[in-house]
């Protein structure tokens, strides 16, 4: 039986999304995300970060039944704006609709604390790779907007693209 530490259950059929807020179960659940996906996360030292530091941050796992199959975690820098953090859903879950309800899912929670941009930051186009097309695709199809990569921030051979979203007017 799935441990329940739960602040909010949502249920969009067939999928379960629930907030955890236990912080060794965020861990968990991030390590066996990530692990599905070598091609999104494939450096070790970067997902021991993600791993660690979803711990302190809100975080929501989307289940299957008892199998946590999605993740996303957010890191709120004010009373105004807040990022993705990490997101991730299993290979075999992806173009499911799980993605575009986890969205929905922080964009409304950061609409109801006020909070009126969301961002997230990705891999650039500089650099190749069909993984990272698809999801800057998939948040460009959900609202985001480029705004600034930064070609150093993760290094010259990852450029990270910063892509934002405006919830609401100030």
């Amino acid at each position: 039986m799935r441990e329940s530490f739960l602040k909010k259950k949502v249920a969009r059929l067939p999928y379960i999304y629930e907030e955890v807020a236990d912080p060794d179960q965020k861990q968990r659940i991030c390590r066996a995300i990530l692990a599905d996906l070598p091609l999104w996360f494939g450096i070790p030292e970067a997902n021991s970060e993600y791993e660690h530091r979803v711990r302190e941050y809100p975080f929501t796992a989307v289940f299957d039944g008892e199998q946590a199959v999605g993740i996303i975690s957010m890191l709120i820098h004010n009373r105004y704006h807040s990022e993705i953090y990490v997101m991730g859903i299993k290979v075999a879950y992806h173009r499911k609709g799980i993605g575009r309800g986890l969205i929905q899912q922080v964009k409304n929670q950061a609409k109801e604390e006020g909070r009126w941009l969301l961002t997230v930051k990705t891999l650039d186009e500089g650099r190749e790779s069909e993984e990272y097309r698809k999801t800057r695709l998939f948040y460009q199809s959900v609202g985001f907007f480029p705004v600034e990569v930064f070609p150093d921030l993760w290094g010259p051979e990852n450029p990270c693209l910063m892509m934002a979203m405006i919830l609401t007017t100030a």
